[in-house]
C-alpha cells in the first residue's frame, strides 16, 4: 500500500478570524472489507481506514471513526472555525497500523 496512497486537501489558504470555512479531504485507499473474493477464489484481506483526525497545532478539530461500509477512497467535508494561524494536520489511521498524513498552513487575519 505504501506509495499508492494519494491525499488531496482543499481549503482556503486565508480565512477571517471567527468565520466558518470548509475543508475537503480525500485519500486514495481500497477500503477492503475482507468479504470480497479475488479471481483466484481467495478472500482479499480486510484493510480499512478506521479513523480520520484533523488538528490545528495539535488541538483537535475533528475526529471521525470509519466503518467497513465506507467506500473506497474516503472523502470527508467539514466546516471549521479558526481564531489564529497555524498548521492543520490530517491523519488517516489504517487497521494495519499505517498512518497516512498531510499538513497545510492556515493563515487567519
Amino acid at each position: 500500500m505504501r506509495g499508492m496512497t494519494r491525499i488531496r486537501i482543499r481549503m482556503p489558504d486565508l480565512v477571517q478570524a471567527g468565520q466558518t470555512f470548509t475543508i475537503r479531504a480525500l485519500i486514495t485507499h481500497p477500503m477492503e472489507t475482507g468479504l470480497r473474493v479475488d479471481r483466484t477464489g481467495m478472500t482479499v484481506p480486510r484493510r480499512i481506514i478506521h479513523r480520520f483526525v484533523c488538528t490545528l497545532d495539535d488541538i483537535p478539530v475533528i475526529d471521525i471513526a470509519f466503518e467497513p461500509a465506507i467506500s473506497a477512497d474516503p472523502f470527508v467535508e467539514f466546516d471549521a472555525v479558526a481564531e489564529r494561524s497555524g498548521v492543520l494536520q490530517f491523519h488517516w489511521h489504517d487497521e494495519s497500523g499505517e498512518v497516512h498524513s498531510a499538513s497545510r498552513d492556515l493563515k487567519v487575519i
